[in-house]
C-alpha cells in the first residue's frame, strides 16, 4: 500500500491491491485507489492502516472461498447460488464545479452581463456544488423559490432561458447529457405596460430621491432613456447641446438616437463633477438587485403605485417623456428618433429629424423647487 497526495486539494490517496474471486474460481488481483479526503499525514496513516487491515481480511476470505469452491467442484457439488461476476471498475469521470462556470464558458463564447448575474446568483443560492448534481427537479424548485410569485412569470422565463443556455454550453465539460432546465415549461404571464408619471408625481419623486437617483430621474425626464442607458451614459456622448447614444435594448438595429438637451437638464449636467467618463460616475453605484430595488422602495414610500392604467417603475419616466412630446405637438417621426422605437405599435420607425426634435428644448421646465 502507498500514500500519495493528488488534486487541487492535495488530499492523500491510498493505493493498494485487492483480491477478487472470478466465476471460474480463480483469483485475480486489482489495483484500487481511495481518496482519504484529508491532507493531514497522521490522519492519512491511521486511515491507511485501517484499509490495510480490511483488505487483508478480504484477501483471506477470498482465498478460503476459492479453496472451498475447488473442493466442491472436485466432489461434484454444484454451488447453491451462482457466483456473481467480478465487478468491472469504472473510471470516475471528470466533474465540473458550478463555481468554475465563468472560466469554462469563456472557451466557447462571451456571456452578457445580465446572464452572468443570473448564473452567479444561481451558484450562490443552490446547495449543489457540481453541475451533474443539478436535477430537473432541483432546477424547477429553484425557479419557483425565486420567481414563483404572482407577476413574476416573465422573470421566471427569462431566468430559465439564461440558465439553460449556459448549461447547454457546458454539457461536455460537466459530463451531462442534457441541461436540467431544458424541459421546464415557461410560465404564463400577462405583459402589462408601464404608465406615465404625472408631473406632480415626478416632482415628488425628484424631491424625495437621493443621489444618484435624483440626477438619474432628471436625465430620464428630459431624454426618455431607459434606466440602463441613463446609468451607462458617458460624457463623450454629449457634443454641444445634443446627446448621441445607442440604447442597449435597441443596439441590435445598429442605429443611434440624437436627443437635444433641454436647458434645465443642461444646467444640472454642468453642475456635476467629472470624476470619469460616466455622467453619473461621481456617485457610488453598487451593481446588483439591491441597488435597483431602491427606486421601487422610493415609489412605495411615496405611495405611487400600479393601478389599472399600468405598472410603475423607472421606465415610467420614459412614457412620461413620450406623452409630453405628443402633448406639445412634436411630430411623430421626431419622437420616434428620440426614443428609438422601431414600429408604429411602439412609436413607429426611426427618424433623425433633429430640427423637429429640438422642439423639446422649448418645453416648459418642470418646477422642482429649491
Amino acid at each position: 500500500m502507498a500514500l500519495r497526495r493528488r488534486g487541487k486539494d492535495k488530499f492523500y490517496h491510498a493505493y493498494f491491491r485487492t483480491l477478487r474471486a472470478q466465476p471460474d474460481g480463480t483469483l485475480r488481483y486489482a489495483m484500487t485507489t481511495v481518496n482519504l479526503g484529508t491532507g493531514d499525514l497522521v490522519t492519512a496513516r491511521a486511515m491507511e492502516a485501517d484499509l490495510m487491515a480490511r483488505a487483508k481480511a478480504a484477501r483471506i476470505r477470498c482465498r478460503v472461498e476459492a479453496h472451498m469452491r475447488h473442493l466442491e467442484e472436485a466432489a461434484g457439488a454444484v454451488p447453491e447460488f451462482p457466483v456473481p461476476p467480478s465487478p468491472v471498475r469504472v473510471q470516475r469521470r471528470k466533474r465540473l464545479k458550478l463555481s468554475d462556470w465563468a472560466v469554462t464558458v469563456a472557451k466557447y463564447r462571451d456571456i452578457g452581463e445580465a446572464s452572468r448575474q443570473v448564473f452567479s446568483r444561481f451558484v450562490r443560492l443552490v446547495p449543489e456544488k457540481y453541475f451533474d448534481e443539478v436535477t430537473p427537479e432541483s432546477a424547477f424548485s429553484y425557479l419557483n423559490r425565486q420567481y414563483g410569485g404572482p407577476g413574476k412569470g416573465k422573470s421566471f422565463n427569462n431566468t430559465k432561458t439564461s440558465l439553460n443556455v449556459i448549461f447547454n454550453l457546458l454539457r461536455i465539460d460537466a459530463g451531462i447529457e442534457e441541461s436540467p432546465f431544458a424541459k421546464i415549461p415557461n410560465r404564463r404571464h400577462e405583459s402589462r405596460h408601464q404608465r406615465p408619471f404625472t408631473e406632480d408625481e415626478f416632482r415628488r419623486i425628484y424631491a424625495a430621491a437621493r443621489e444618484p437617483w435624483k440626477t438619474a430621474v432628471l436625465i430620464a425626464w428630459w431624454t426618455g432613456l431607459r434606466e440602463e442607458s441613463v446609468f451607462n451614459l458617458r460624457w463623450s456622448a454629449i457634443a454641444g447641446d445634443v446627446l448621441t447614444t445607442m440604447p442597449g435594448k435597441t443596439a441590435r438595429f445598429g442605429r443611434a438616437v440624437q436627443i437635444p438637451i433641454h436647458p434645465q437638464l443642461q444646467a444640472a449636467l454642468d453642475a456635476l463633477p467629472r470624476k470619469n467618463d460616466y455622467v453619473l460616475g461621481c456617485y457610488k453605484i453598487t451593481k446588483g438587485g439591491a441597488f435597483h430595488h431602491q427606486f421601487r422602495a422610493l415609489l412605495d414610500s411615496l405611495h405611487i403605485v400600479t393601478d389599472k392604467s399600468g405598472i410603475v417603475n423607472f421606465n415610467s419616466i420614459r412614457d412620461s417623456f413620450v406623452t409630453r412630446c405628443d402633448e406639445a405637438g412634436l411630430p411623430r417621426h421626431a419622437t420616434r428618433g428620440l426614443v428609438g422605437h422601431v414600429s408604429d405599435r411602439e412609436t413607429d420607425l426611426y427618424s433623425h429629424d433633429l430640427s423637429s426634435a429640438r422642439q423639446i428644448q422649448n418645453l416648459p421646465s418642470v418646477k422642482l423647487g429649491n
